[in-house]
């Protein structure tokens, strides 16, 4: 049982940042756009080289107060109309005179917008009411001149506590911002208790843009943005968009994210290049070599010109590197190896000497071509030895030879080709076989089929849900269990379920014998707690090879005043409820802590940590564990009117 709280609290929830990222060395306004956001008071960031300044709030009054304010502006309808009839009024003081008017009633030009916002959405039926993205915060972030590219996780702080983190990318390229129309009320023309907003003076023109570039967008209700670009004959342009990538799941959207798709017409407006995703990635990349220098227009859309505040995105355009597959997509820690990189404008620097670090597990490998860093893809860390396929192994009898625990780093060169595999082990035990492969950047649709010595068909898999890659909505990796036969040994294939193949279908084969084991993840990742209190945190087992026993949980060299009392994740269970004590004294900054757990297996003592993630939902009804920088805990006293707010 959770121990009680010193009271209940509702932490604010961030549901996207607009724009999603800066050139480094640059400020920039920002939106966080979500709910519970009263009195901001800070950023938090991951990494080092983001600082940021709240700047103010916005939140729209609820239905009654809005109803209220056209109450008041039908009955000033009289006495404005009188206004605009005055003869003797010059015309240059009839909107400030309104502007006093409605002064003297209490409603303020940013009443008057939320009041044109409403009826603009509820009339409108591209239009949706969200609460969830209703509130913003403005932001200045800057970024210092030295700070690393790549993503950082920033959390908004409140009175209240901490919100969830989101993406917010550090960039290496000058970077525009979309234009969008100044939402003001439309005084001018306003005649009735019906609010408007003003339209634009005359419709949008086209920005060209200089490359290389990335430029911060977002797509609101049946639009299309629009970019141009002047480029020579023979350049080697890449269209990379990240959409998807900054916000992985919306709740309440069908597929569950910003599906967005790129378009490239030339000067004559024709189409080019188009995509709508990039293999198995629903972020578009198009690869495009200049046929003719001149002017080239760029279309930006949701795939079904849906629309919201929320479907930001940014897109890159320029002659940049780009990796389409790394080959090997993995080495054992701790030693040193080379890897090859495929992709476009590499030049001569498509080969690397990399020193794997001690720590197994996932890292992230990029090409720097003159100073300009690439695209990153996941790179594996493994703790058993490894070997090279050793080509020719596409027969039984010409199989590669694996002693396990190993992992093999092997390709599908072709269409149509096959990689086999003779594995000796402990005779009737089971023997785990499984690929990476989709996990890690590689295009390969991998199936797994194990034979005994007479070539009898003992166990197959095409594809095995992983619910520890909670990015990952088509599970295409293979991972097979079969008992050996008596003898010990079995003949493994590897083969694309697509019969495709090439030089990116690059693919790990891991090796093992089976033993129970389990991984965590906790949620939330950012916590918020009153001084003496406790806080709810969900523990989530992820159980394999039958692992079904009790999982004993604990803080990991926990900070002074915090402690998980009798924490356990009983046999059998998925998941646990626990509760997180915090000191009594008010902290300064969020701390991070970590969570573990230890289990008995077999007669092994099993110790893992937890990994920090958030629990989303996709498209109503799909739920995912995704990965997130760290596991942080606000211990402050919430105030009295936000207290009442949480109730």
């Amino acid at each position: 049982m959770l121990a009680p709280a010193a009271h209940a609290q509702r932490g604010p929830r961030i549901n996207y940042i607009y724009p999603a990222g800066a050139k480094r060395g640059t400020s920039v306004e920002v939106t966080f756009g979500g709910q519970f956001l009263d009195n901001p008071t800070g950023v938090i960031s991951s990494g080092e080289g983001v600082t940021a300044q709240i700047i103010d709030h916005d939140k729209p009054p609820p239905q009654t107060t809005l109803s209220d304010i056209r109450d008041k502006l039908r009955e000033m309808q009289s006495k404005m109309r009188e206004l605009r009839r005055d003869d003797k009024m010059p015309q240059s003081e009839v909107l400030p005179t309104i502007r006093r008017l409605l002064r003297e009633a209490g409603i303020s030009e940013k009443d008057l917008r939320h009041l044109a916002d409403f009826d603009r959405k509820r009339n409108d039926p591209k239009q949706q009411q969200n609460q969830q993205i209703s509130e913003t915060v403005r932001v200045k972030i800057t970024l210092a001149e030295g700070a690393a590219p790549g993503f950082r996780f920033l959390r908004l702080r409140t009175a209240s506590g901490l919100s969830n983190p989101l993406r917010f990318a550090v960039g290496q390229h000058d970077e525009v911002l979309e234009v969008e129309p100044e939402r003001t009320f439309d005084f001018e023309n306003y005649s009735s208790g019906s609010a408007s907003l003003k339209k634009p003076a005359q419709k949008p023109v086209t920005p060209t843009v200089a490359l290389p570039v990335t430029i911060n967008g977002r797509i609101l209700p049946g639009e299309v943005d629009h970019y141009t670009f002047h480029a020579r004959k023979d350049e080697q342009v890449v269209l990379s968009v990240q959409a998807r990538h900054l916000i992985p799941y919306l709740a309440d959207a069908v597929p569950g994210w910003f599906q967005a798709v790129v378009s490239l017409q030339d000067s004559m407006s024709s189409e080019v290049a188009f995509a709508g995703g990039y293999r198995f990635d629903p972020d578009p990349v198009v690869f495009f070599k200049i046929p003719e220098e001149g002017d080239y227009h760029i279309e930006v859309h949701d795939s079904i010109y849906r629309g919201r505040e929320d479907f930001v995105y940014r897109l890159t355009v320029g002659e940049l590197p780009f990796l389409v597959g790394i080959t090997p997509l993995g080495m054992k820690a701790g030693t040193t190896g080379e890897i090859t990189f495929q992709g476009g404008n590499l030049g001569d620097k498509f080969r690397q000497r990399f020193t794997a670090p001690e720590e197994p597990g996932i890292i992230l490998q990029q090409a720097v071509i003159g100073g300009v860093r690439s695209n990153a893809i996941p790179f594996q860390v493994d703790a058993v030895n490894e070997e090279p396929e050793h080509e020719s192994n596409d027969t039984p009898g010409s199989a590669t030879e694996v002693k396990p625990p190993m992992v093999v780093n092997g390709r599908i060169d072709k269409p149509g080709d096959v990689d086999y595999y003779r594995v000796n082990g402990r005779g009737s035990r089971p023997m785990v076989f499984e690929i990476f492969a989709r996990r890690l950047g590689s295009p390969l649709d991998s199936t797994l089929t194990a034979f005994d010595i007479y070539g009898k068909q003992i166990g197959t898999n095409d594809d095995h849900e992983d619910p520890t890659a909670g990015l990952t909505t088509h599970h295409a990796d293979s991972r097979l269990v079969v008992d050996l036969p008596p003898g010990g040994m079995c003949v493994v294939r590897v083969s694309d379920t697509q019969h495709q193949g090439g030089i990116s279908h690059a693919y790990r084969l891991k090796v093992t014998q089976a033993k129970p084991s389990f991984a965590l993840r906790v949620t939330p990742s950012s916590v918020n707690a009153a001084p003496g209190g406790s806080a709810k945190l969900t523990v989530h087992a992820l159980r394999m090879n039958g692992f079904d026993g009790e999982i004993k949980l604990q803080l990991k060299s926990p900070p002074s005043g915090f402690d998980l009392r009798n924490a356990t994740i009983p046999a059998g269970k998925d998941n646990a409820d626990v509760a997180l004590a915090v000191p009594s004294t008010e902290g300064g900054e969020p701390v991070a802590i970590s969570v573990m757990g230890s289990a008995e297996a077999d007669g092994d003592k099993l110790v893992v940590d937890a990994v920090p993630a958030e629990d989303m939902m996709q498209a109503f009804i799909y739920r995912h564990l995704v990965p997130v920088d760290a596991l942080l805990v606000d211990v402050r006293s919430v105030p009295e009117k936000e207290k009442a707010a949480a109730r």
